[in-house]
């Protein structure tokens, strides 16, 4: 077989048409990396990126200090000083690096060193240390920089002699890409950054880029330059736990979609039901005015709803802002305000059974009463407009309760709520209790409460409002209320809620409530916070979750020294904190065991940003929505204005 003439590299890296048979040739770096007999694939690898545009680029311009520009591309260097590394690492320390996002590369080179050689420089070293170490006064600066070196030697002996492990030379080299070198400079600032927040020290490598390019290429040879300055020593745990193949990645299997991790732009996937993954699937929100809440909780909602969840809203505040997604999605919007018919009436018994659990176990029903259970948050929705209630009269309530129920039929046996055809029967309203308040004279000053829903400026609320709560998507509005009966109007809401979470059966649900302070805070009482912690604890035992809002932190822990919100924080075990002040940051930072880098970022989050919390595993994301959904929740005024003229035109 006749030997082919070897050739100077070709200067281009880019394929090109195949040469007639008398120009064809093969370059020695290709006959090298692919062999003489190997086929022409030149056609095959045309417009992709070839070994050859790697090792042998078209154009390099090395005349900047900054960077190096190959074939149109900048690329600037650094690597993390021998001198720069955190002492002490926990496993895969290096993952902020490789997860820096798009334009920067790692290239990390380890290499293990002759024990025995090692081992003697070492024991050398420590010993002319100790020995200079006695001419040294322990007023020297110098001389703690020698007790340094000593206890270092004497620890690398012992874990090479007693605990197995080999010593290594490492090296860590980052590179930065961009298409100009305005980029290219943030880009580099951002690794300075990034490497600051992780104790790190990064140097740039100026006048050695060119070095640098060769060093970062797959052929494991470092320049002796930039070897000698990112020279780090190093044992085997260490060099194991700086695997960087590892990713900050959040993706359940049937999760909902929430945004992209701000480490690494990679999707998260939430699925709150997977009890084998989550302790319990309750998740809290809080964050400043304008942080974003209200859209985070109405996406979650929708993409619930979607999976086929049942999903029921209590917002205290600009309830107007969510009937358009639930317009949108087929929901049931109700406003409820004394000015308002959409009020379920709250004397209703929606439930046959206070045994939940028995159709989940296949158990037998017990026979617990519901009118008791009816007649207790009765009695509390009462106490929250009349703060100074004796206990001679909650008795009177609870004896008047009792008539009126009986009056129509119900009696504390539970079948005495059905009719022969295993509907309800009719229910009593606000106007029934306050006639059999005004009967007697002992009772007739607690009458006085209800006369605003009976006679009042609120009577459309206590009126027969015979509402078909079948829906699967709901949004209870107490927005509308007047500031007197705002927080019974809430707790009004929440029981409906309540009931009908705790009727649903074996069908997965989700109670969102906004602004949770209104119900638990310093303005409410016990009574009324214990019921809702009780709620938010139970709802999990069946197949739901609570996921609660809230937007001062102070005031959810004002009431009994923050007992209930801390209570309710405690049963969610996933968390979201978005845009924060310093002070409320402050706030959450012990609850939650923040860090002050984590407080930091809370305080500088943009709007539409937060920190997941579950557990220890603390990730920022940034949640996002589609185009469809964003029109309906969008309360910008400029892109209201947009859609308006659209439509009109």
């Amino acid at each position: 077989m006749q030997k082919k003439k070897a050739t100077k590299p070709s200067a281009k890296a880019r394929p090109r048409k195949k040469a007639p048979p008398a120009e064809k040739k093969q370059s020695s770096l290709k006959c090298l990396l692919f062999g003489e007999e190997k086929p022409d694939l030149t056609e095959l690898e045309s417009g992709s990126t070839t070994i050859l545009d790697i090792l042998s680029p078209t154009a390099i311009d090395t005349k900047s200090r900054d960077y190096i520009i190959v074939d149109g591309v900048y690329h600037a260097y650094l690597y993390i000083a021998g001198y720069g590394y955190s002492t002490t690492v926990g496993s895969c320390w290096l993952t902020p690096l490789v997860e820096a996002g798009e334009g920067f590369n790692l290239s990390f080179i380890a290499r293990r060193q002759p024990k025995d050689k090692i081992l003697s420089k070492i024991a050398q070293t420590t010993m002319v240390n100790r020995s200079r170490m006695r001419d040294v006064g322990d007023t020297r600066q110098d001389y703690e920089e020698l007790d340094s070196a000593i206890s270092s030697g004497l620890y690398l002996k012992d874990a090479m002699n007693r605990q197995g492990e080999d010593f290594y030379y490492m090296h860590t080299l980052v590179e930065v890409v961009a298409d100009d070198a305005e980029t290219l400079e943030q880009r580099v600032t951002a690794v300075e950054k990034l490497c600051v927040s992780i104790d790190m020290i990064a140097r740039r490598c100026d006048y050695k880029n060119e070095q640098a390019f060769l060093s970062a290429l797959p052929l494991l040879t470092l320049d002796a330059d930039v070897e000698r300055k990112s020279r780090r020593n190093a044992l085997t745990s260490g060099v194991a736990a700086a695997f960087p193949f590892a990713s900050y990645e959040l993706s359940d299997r049937n999760g909902v979609f929430l945004g992209l991790n701000l480490y690494n732009r990679s999707p998260v996937f939430l699925d709150p039901y997977d009890d084998y993954k989550y302790t319990n699937g309750n998740c809290w929100i809080g964050g400043s005015s304008g942080a974003g809440k209200t859209f985070t909780l109405q996406c979650l909602g929708g993409r619930l709803r979607q999976q086929g969840r049942r999903v029921i809203f209590i917002v205290p505040k600009k309830g107007h802002e969510f009937r358009p997604l639930c317009e949108l999605l087929g929901g049931l919007y109700l406003k409820m305000s004394p000015s308002s018919r959409d009020c379920p009436n709250i004397m209703a018994i929606r439930r046959k059974s206070l045994d939940a659990y028995s159709g989940l176990r296949d158990l037998a029903v017990r026979d617990d009463s519901v009118l008791a259970d009816k007649i207790s948050r009765l009695i509390i929705w009462y106490s929250l407009q009349k703060r100074d209630l004796s206990d001679e009269d909650k008795n009177h309530l609870d004896s008047s309760l009792v008539e009126c129920y009986r009056r129509y039929g119900i009696t504390f046996d539970n079948d005495s709520v059905l009719e022969e055809d295993g509907a309800f029967r009719k229910m009593p309203i606000i106007a029934d209790w306050y006639n059999v308040l005004q009967e007697n004279a002992e009772t007739k000053h607690l009458a006085v409460v209800l006369a605003r829903y009976v006679t009042g400026s609120a009577s459309a609320m206590g009126a027969r409002n015979d509402i078909d709560l079948d829906n699967k998507y709901i949004v209870l509005d107490t927005s509308g209320m007047p500031d007197d009966l705002l927080l019974p109007g809430i707790f009004w809401a929440t029981d409906i809620a309540n009931d009908l979470i705790m009727d649903a059966g074996s069908d997965l649900s989700a109670l969102i409530a906004d602004e949770l302070w209104s119900l638990v805070g310093a303005n409410s009482n016990p009574l009324a916070a214990g019921f809702v912690q009780e709620m938010v604890k139970t709802i999990r035992g069946l197949g739901g979750i609570a996921v609660t809002s809230t937007q001062g932190m102070q005031d959810l822990f004002g009431l009994d020294g923050g007992k209930y919100g801390k209570g309710i924080l405690d049963s969610s075990r996933i968390k979201l904190v978005m845009q924060m002040e310093e002070q409320e940051a402050r706030l959450i930072q012990g609850v939650l065991n923040l860090s002050e880098d984590e407080v930091r970022q809370i305080t500088r989050f943009r709007r539409g940003e937060g920190l997941l919390c579950i557990g220890y595993n603390h990730v920022p994301i940034a949640f996002h929505a589609t185009q469809k959904e964003y029109d309906a929740i969008t309360t910008s005024p400029t892109d209201l204005q947009k859609k308006r003229i659209g439509g009109a035109g």
